[in-house]
Formats: structure tokens, sequence, C-alpha cells
């Protein structure tokens, strides 16, 4: 069975347990890889375009970006 990554806003509850969509809750004794960030802070993507405009590649085109990405991967 594959599983799917999920992204859900979860909340700690007062004994220290991180709330969880139903459908994850009953798959009890999973194990799971946990990314914690805060509601307020900025998301991954606001993080990313950050760094992009600090290390200069906010001047590279949507299309100069996918040309790196093709060239990386051997992809003509």
């Amino acid at each position: 069975m594959k599983t799917v990554a999920l992204r859900f806003i979860g909340k700690v509850l007062p004994d220290g347990h991180l709330s969880l969509p139903e459908d994850a809750s009953k798959k009890i004794g999973s194990v799971f890889d946990v990314l914690l960030m805060p509601v307020e802070e900025p998301d991954v993507y606001g993080y990313a375009e950050a760094l992009a405009k600090e290390k200069g590649f906010s001047v590279l085109s949507e299309e100069n970006i996918e040309n790196i990405i093709h060239s990386s991967r051997g992809v003509a």
C-alpha cells in the first residue's frame, strides 16, 4: 500500500499530544516523518522565495529555471 503525503494544521493538546486528522489517527503504530512549522510563521514557500532573492536567483525567469532543471537531469 502506497502512502501519500498529507498536509494539515494540527494543534498541540494540553496533554502534549498533537491533534491529527481522523484518517491519520486510525493508523495506530504507523511511523511518520513530522515537520512542525508554526502557522503564524512564513511557510516554506516564503522562505524559498526570500532565499532566492538573497542568492540572486530571483532574476531568473521560470523558463530559465525549467532549463536548468532539465539540463541537470539530462532532459533535452
